[in-house]
């Protein structure tokens, strides 16, 4: 993966539970906008969904992460992990982020070798997860979408122009957070944002929800208002998912 280009291959990741795959559909069409933003060739939803049935049938495990590849020359591969529990509330710090040219932006694709790192920094000081830093912003994280609940009742997340990749997460709990009466809006998450905020969470395929307590060594508040409507979005969420 190191060694590709981010026009090479594009890939998403899904969780499952036995036979039961988180928002497959989504993920399915996300793969398909990622491969052609990417320049890479169409891909049959058949073929794809054989191919994950062909991986279910065969992994060991009960529970864990797919992921989803689909290569410029055309070639489909599945890998199945497993997918360690994350316990909130989290620490995090903050590295440099990755900066392509703007088609690939918001895509998950073959250049990813930013985020691995990125992640092995974090662990390497201790912490959970690693922030991505633009211009003194938060951008995105190395595998989670950041959402921050300003003082005024605004959450706000990076957006695709901020640098930060399409998140079906993000699309699940969407309606729960607004029908909370918590907006939702894209925004570079200043610097100012961060030192004023009232909670700040992450979320992602593999993370789930989590709380995040302190970023660099500065300590964040933590409450539940957004993580009850995003832990309930997320739970109708798997309730409504497809069983392969």
């Amino acid at each position: 993966m190191g060694d590709e280009r981010p026009g090479d291959s594009v890939f998403t990741t899904v969780a499952f539970r036995n036979s039961t795959l988180l928002a497959l559909s989504a993920h399915e069409k996300r793969l398909m906008h990622f491969a052609e933003i990417a320049r890479c060739p169409p891909l049959e939803v058949d073929t794809l969904r054989q191919e994950i049935h062909r991986a279910l049938e065969v992994t060991p495990l009960e529970a864990g992460l797919m992921r989803i590849k689909w290569s410029s020359t055309g070639v489909l591969s599945v890998d199945i992990r497993e997918n360690p529990m994350i316990r909130g509330p989290v620490s995090a710090i903050s590295v440099a982020a990755p900066r392509w040219p703007r088609r690939f932006r918001g895509i998950k694709h073959g250049a990813w070798s930013a985020y691995a790192a990125a992640m092995e920094d974090a662990d390497r000081m201790g912490s959970d997860i690693a922030l991505l830093i633009h211009d003194y912003c938060i951008v995105d994280g190395d595998r989670c979408t950041p959402i921050l609940l300003d003082e005024d009742g605004v959450a706000y997340v990076p957006g695709e122009e901020q640098g930060a990749v399409s998140s079906v997460t993000l699309s699940l709990i969407e309606h729960e957070l607004e029908s909370a009466g918590i907006p939702l809006r894209t925004a570079w998450l200043t610097e100012e944002l961060v030192r004023r905020c009232r909670e700040f969470v992450v979320i992602g395929t593999g993370i789930g929800a989590v709380a995040v307590e302190e970023i660099d060594g500065h300590e964040i508040p933590i409450g539940e208002h957004l993580l009850i409507p995003i832990e309930r979005g997320l739970n109708a969420a798997w309730a409504a998912s497809e069983v392969r």
